[in-house]
């Protein structure tokens, strides 16, 4: 039996455990703090549509082949689990206001087309019967894109680690600090204090944090966090059925009439603590459009970090120089988005079977390709 170790347990993290588990893999997961939060626990689980028979760019081909994975994990998940994690095709209707949202979302509609993704133009009379509480001032145009999805990210999470276990992954939380053993150009083993776990292969998926643990392996990968904020007010259930998309920011309704609004997108650090004139921001734009989510109605707040790299593309693949060690990470605002095709994509990787993704563009490798 294969003995694979996976340091991370974020979004990316727990799928990958889980789809080598379901391999038969005996799998190990190594996490510096609670499971799952960061980004993945942080964000609003948007899946934007995509077509996998039309998608050229490995970029596409990923997303595509995770919103296909992302519906039918839903049901292996609830039927291991008994957790639903919230997958539903809601819908989105995306909207502008201003001259440059407008020309972003002409060019949005050039690429539906091109992908041949659903999408229909709403005219401010549709508009207003679709959402009657929406506040239709100044806007200017608005789109309607059926196949939009959602998931809900704590609910996927704890599934993801529910499934886990029943599969025997085990679980170190908590690890503050470790190092990698080393032989010739393999991996032998993480070392936590006197504790030492042993592994036939390594796959790093700690997102923001992935750099700073690949450093001493003399993998230079290129990455900062990028802080984003998040509010969840409470509102009466139906009063908002689809996702609301304006420019970065948006609305995303849940079933027991919460509204998650975001997000924003600042290089803050490793900070990963709410700020009081970004909230105020988020909150001045859902009351433009719905003045009834008022700070009355406010439940929560807080923030995440995204791992975002130079070019906008994830790590995936081997490490650089070591011929058992693997990273998927970098994958920025999509992360909970790509993160079904990513794991299946790096556990053929591991066991060295044939890719469906050329993953080229996305190798580690070219930072120091890039520097040379």
């Amino acid at each position: 039996m294969t003995r694979s170790v996976v340091i991370g347990a974020g979004i990316m993290g727990l799928s990958i455990a889980w789809e080598l588990a379901k391999r038969g893999h005996r799998v190990t997961v190594v996490q510096r703090d609670q499971v799952g939060r960061q980004a993945s626990w942080a964000g609003a689980g948007l899946l934007v549509p995509a077509n996998e028979e039309t998608a050229i760019h490995p970029l596409d081909q990923l997303t595509a082949l995770s919103n296909r994975l992302h519906a039918e994990w839903a049901d292996q998940l609830k039927s291991e689990t008994g957790i639903d994690n919230g997958y539903q095709v809601c819908g989105g209707i995306y909207l502008a206001r201003s001259q440059g949202e407008q020309a972003a979302l002409s060019g949005l509609k050039r690429y539906w087309t091109e992908c041949q993704i659903d999408y229909h133009d709403l005219s401010m009379a549709e508009l207003a019967a679709q959402q009657p509480h929406l506040l239709a001032d100044g806007m200017q145009m608005a789109m309607s894109v059926p196949g939009e999805a959602q998931i809900r990210n704590p609910h996927h999470l704890r599934a993801l680690k529910v499934a886990c276990q029943k599969r025997g992954v085990e679980f170190l939380s908590d690890v503050d600090d470790l190092s990698f053993e080393t032989q010739a150009s393999r991996l032998t083993g993480l070392r936590i204090g006197n504790h030492r776990i042993p592994g036939d292969t390594f796959c790093v998926a700690a997102g923001a944090w992935t750099s700073q643990l690949l450093h001493p392996l003399g993998v230079p990968l290129s990455m900062i966090p990028v802080r984003g904020q998040m509010l969840l007010y409470l509102w009466p259930e139906g009063m908002l059925t689809t996702i609301l998309n304006e420019g970065s920011r948006y609305l995303v309704p849940r079933r027991d009439g919460h509204v998650l609004v975001g997000s924003s997108t600042e290089e803050a650090g490793f900070d990963p603590t709410t700020t009081s004139d970004v909230l105020q921001e988020l909150g001045a734009f859902a009351e433009s459009l719905f003045p009834d989510l008022n700070p009355q109605r406010l439940e929560s707040s807080w923030a995440g970090l995204r791992p975002a790299t130079y070019d906008g593309f994830p790590y995936l693949g081997r490490l650089p120089n070591w011929e058992n060690g693997f990273v998927a990470t970098g994958h920025f605002k999509v992360g909970l988005q790509q993160s079904t095709g990513t794991a299946c994509i790096m556990a053929d990787l591991i066991e060295n079977q044939s890719l469906s993704i050329d993953i080229t563009p996305f190798a580690p490798s070219r930072v120091s390709e890039t520097a040379t």
